[in-house]
């Protein structure tokens, strides 16, 4: 799978579909119509306060801030991040599958990926993705799991941080 061009210049996502009014629109972090000045070390403060209480940048309600500081979600069904007909939903299950490979590889199990739920990104050196996903245990009755992962793209290189059940 080659991911998009985009990937590599941080374009902002294409607007393909109507967004509601609800919606947050940011683009590098900050909605269209954002002022810096208006930044307040209290909306800083709430952010973090965010992504301490979810555990890091997995499943962020970017509804509730002004300023996203960089970090996106993703829309899975649409094709920013890869070349169509190929989706996002395709280029994250990827990702998810390396480091569940990774996960069983280390924990001598051998879970498989069952559906991804969310995925959101943070650009910097590399583009961080936080990856919210279910996984299935065919040692427990197949049962459904949650699980997270944190995976850095690089272009032409790709490193899983972390993959763990969701607490």
């Amino acid at each position: 799978m080659v991911p998009h061009p985009a990937m590599e210049i941080f374009d902002p996502p294409s607007p393909k579909r109507q967004k509601t009014e609800e919606e947050t629109t940011c683009y590098d972090g900050r909605p269209e119509d954002f002022d810096s000045d208006e930044c307040t070390d209290e909306e800083m403060q709430l952010f973090d306060q965010e992504l301490d209480r979810i555990g890091g940048g997995f499943e962020i309600d970017f509804k509730k801030f002004r300023y996203c500081f960089g970090w996106r979600s993703l829309d899975l069904d649409d094709s920013t991040m890869v070349d169509e007909p190929e989706i996002n939903r395709d280029f994250i299950a990827t990702l998810a599958n390396l480091a569940l490979t990774k996960y069983n590889a280390d924990r001598g199990t051998s879970l498989e990926l069952g559906k991804i739920l969310i995925a959101n990104y943070h650009p910097s050196c590399a583009v961080t993705f936080y990856i919210s996903f279910q996984v299935n245990d065919p040692s427990d009755g197949n049962q459904t799991k949650p699980f997270r992962a944190v995976v850095r793209y690089f272009p032409g290189d790709i490193e899983v941080v972390s993959c763990n059940p969701k607490n």
